[in-house]
């Protein structure tokens, strides 16, 4: 009865093939970039530069990140050896640039120092999945995975994007270790998880701490870890030290603290608005049997207890799909592992695609609803090698073809990406890139669609900013949730003036209404608030005032901007109050004023040698008693930017020497005039003040 099904969806979609135009609608896949055929070796271009040339080869079981700048990244992955290359893709620009890594396979890792962060580290060649995380700051982690022997490891490494660096944090050099569970519940620096890989169930809650469930180590696991960052401290929280344990169940629906997942490894993995930590599926441990698994779990943070939600007990469960875009407590996918690609949407529902079930690649898109406790079969097609169509153009017979090992993100408008895996026994890799645009037509997607933007999403405290609704579907009421700032709710359309006071990372939730119903939508640390820099002190010498060292300067005189005045210290012209005003690496801003009183000058500053008045009104007298008699005098004038604004030279004839300089039309301000002669080189600062 599935195969009928899924043959008369072909048959429809073959249908629309020839109705539908270019552009990407709801309910389709569109084929956007790389190669439609397997065994893709992708093209590198040169690193670090983008390219629309530019495409990975295509990797099985690498490690994906989603940065904070919306660009998808991933590391590593197989393609008939294991690389060590770090990748990211622009999905405004549409291209990939290959930012780190060797291009060849077979790279050990260089550990450098714990903890510090060198242009020469790497992880080395990984695949089989090595667990990856994104960090509230949007640092990337990295931690376990194979070289793709008999090596395994438990290290625990950090990426940071806007260096392009990597640090070792955490773990043993030596692989295949034991790892040191410590006591259950209980951080210590000397806790290690064990050397693994095949470890797909990774979460980041909002206080900054890494989950970790299970995975492979020969044998599978059901331990469940936490990590913490700020002490780099590793807790053993829940399941088992010994591996290849069976599944505790309970009673669906209810939490208790004897429930545990059966040890498994490659599973899919959500995080939901109440940071409950959600498993499904994988390959491991059933109540009393070993194989694919389709059951959903949750785990809460609060309670530290599991909960089994969905699905079923047993192993190799065809599982029941009903018809597509149809939400039912009945439903459920078949039994599966490699589920890699997994999503939840910007409603809070989980999606996940294809996998390896019952012998063979698959390629069907689920969503899982947790407020109703059930899944609807959303789309698949009946080719397992996927129908590429023209590269760009959006129609509902194109489909990705079956992938196991896949990557995945989800973009700011809530569109599914999907990338590379493996196809036929993790053989042919692709590289082929995917988006599917969510229908918001199936029954089970609330309405209105909510979604929302702010005119920054980084600003430094004591700043403000607007927030700019871009829901649809004729909302009639706005509920908007600004934990951190000032006001900290607002029921404006596009509020503006919202004020962040604390440093820090800050959600942002709205939630509209309409004749239909209310939709929520929270973006988590999406706005980033940067602390003020510190105070710079002045300091005076002479007539040169020189900041404490900052990013960036910009001196005033009684609160304009000097032209050109940008560095550290300025040598002033004029009596007024000055003012430094420095920023720091985040653009933020602080300063500092000093008045500053120029008083007249000495008019002599040789025995026989005088000028007069200064200050002046531009118009003062150089004169010379004797002594210059032979003698070729050069005389400049220099402004305090070293540039010359008045040149003079003279062979003198007699003893005494007088000359009248003219600088009224000069701006007020400071100025040196040099007298050089072949034996000697006298300077002095001169004032003009009209």
């Amino acid at each position: 009865m599935m195969r009928k099904t899924f043959f008369c969806i072909f048959l429809t979609s073959n249908f629309c093939l020839l109705t539908s135009h270019a552009n990407a609608q709801a309910g389709e896949w569109t084929w956007i970039k790389g190669d439609s055929t397997s065994y893709a070796t992708g093209t590198f271009g040169t690193q670090g530069i983008p390219s629309a040339n530019n495409n990975p080869p295509g990797f099985y079981e690498a490690s994906e990140w989603k940065g904070k700048d919306g660009a998808f990244w991933f590391y590593g992955g197989w393609n008939g050896g294991e690389y060590n290359d770090v990748w990211r893709y622009n999905v405004q620009t549409n291209e990939w640039t290959w930012m780190k890594g060797n291009g060849s396979a077979g790279i050990y890792p260089e550990y450098g120092v714990k903890g510090v962060f060198d242009a020469a580290n790497t992880p080395g060649s990984q695949q089989w999945c090595a667990a990856s995380w994104v960090d509230t700051a949007g640092k990337f982690w990295l931690f376990g995975g194979s070289d793709g022997g008999t090596i395994h490891y438990n290290l625990l490494w950090q990426y940071d994007p806007s260096i392009n660096e990597w640090a070792w944090m955490h773990g043993d050099t030596i692989g295949n270790s034991f790892g040191n569970y410590g006591t259950k519940g209980v951080p210590s620096s000397n806790n290690n998880p064990q050397s693994r890989w095949e470890t797909t169930a990774t979460w980041t809650d909002k206080e900054n701490n890494l989950w970790l469930f299970g995975g492979m180590i020969g044998s599978s696991l059901n331990d469940l870890w936490r990590y913490n960052i700020a002490t780099n401290e590793w807790t053993w929280m829940s399941g088992s030290n010994s591996p290849d344990q069976y599944g505790i169940y309970g009673t669906q629906g209810v939490a208790d603290p004897a429930n545990a997942p059966g040890a498994r490894h490659v599973y899919a993995k959500w995080i939901d608005e109440n940071e409950n930590l959600w498993l499904f599926g994988g390959f491991g441990y059933s109540g009393n049997s070993f194989g694919e698994l389709n059951d959903m779990w949750k785990y809460s943070i609060a309670t530290n207890e599991w909960t089994w939600m969905s699905g079923t007990d047993q192993i190799s469960d065809a599982g029941l799909s009903g018809a597509p875009c149809t939400l039912s407590a009945d439903n459920r996918p078949s039994a599966r592992y490699e589920t890699r690609a997994c999503w939840r949407d910007l409603k809070g529902n989980f999606w996940l695609y294809g996998g390896y079930s019952n012998s063979t690649e698959i390629n069907d898109t689920w969503v899982y609803v947790p407020d109703s406790n059930a899944w609807a079969l959303v789309s698949t097609s009946a080719f397992l090698g996927g129908f590429y169509g023209t590269q760009g153009v959006a129609n509902s017979f194109t489909h990705p073809p079956a992938k196991m090992g896949a990557l995945s993100w989800i973009d700011s408008l809530g569109n599914l990406w999907l990338s590379n895996g493996g196809f036929i026994g993790a053989a042919p890799q692709r590289n082929d890139l995917w988006k599917y645009v969510i229908d918001p037509n199936c029954p089970f997607i609330q309405v209105p669609q909510v979604n929302f933007s702010a005119a920054d999403t980084t600003l430094c405290e004591k700043f403000c900013i607007s927030f700019f609704d871009s829901s649809v579907n004729n909302p009639s009421s706005w509920l908007w949730l600004f934990p951190g700032g000032s006001p900290d709710f607002s029921t404006e359309q596009n509020p503006i003036n919202i004020c962040y006071d604390v440093p820090g990372v800050y959600d942002v939730t709205l939630i509209t209404t309409n004749a239909s119903g209310s939709d929520t939508l929270t973006f988590h640390n999406y706005i980033t608030v940067y602390a003020t820099p510190p105070f710079p002190s002045i300091i005076q010498v002479d007539y040169t005032l020189t900041s404490s060292p900052a990013t960036s300067y910009q001196w005033q005189l009684n609160s304009a901007d000097i032209p050109g005045a940008t560095n550290q210290s300025y040598n002033v012209l004029q009596t007024g109050l000055y003012t430094v005003i420095v920023s720091d690496s985040n653009g933020c801003v602080n300063s500092a004023s000093q008045y500053v009183l120029i008083s007249g000058i000495d008019e002599t500053f040789e025995g026989n040698f005088f000028i007069y008045p200064n200050p002046s009104n531009g118009k003062f007298v150089v004169e010379w008693l004797n002594g210059l008699m032979g003698e070729k005098l050069f005389i400049e004038v220099i402004n305090t930017l070293g540039q010359t604004i008045f040149s003079y030279n003279e062979n003198i004839s007699s003893a005494g020497w007088k000359k009248e300089i003219d600088l009224s039309e000069v701006p007020d301000g400071v100025y040196f005039i040099e007298l050089k002669t072949a034996d000697s080189f006298m300077k002095k600062k001169i004032i003009v003040d009209n």
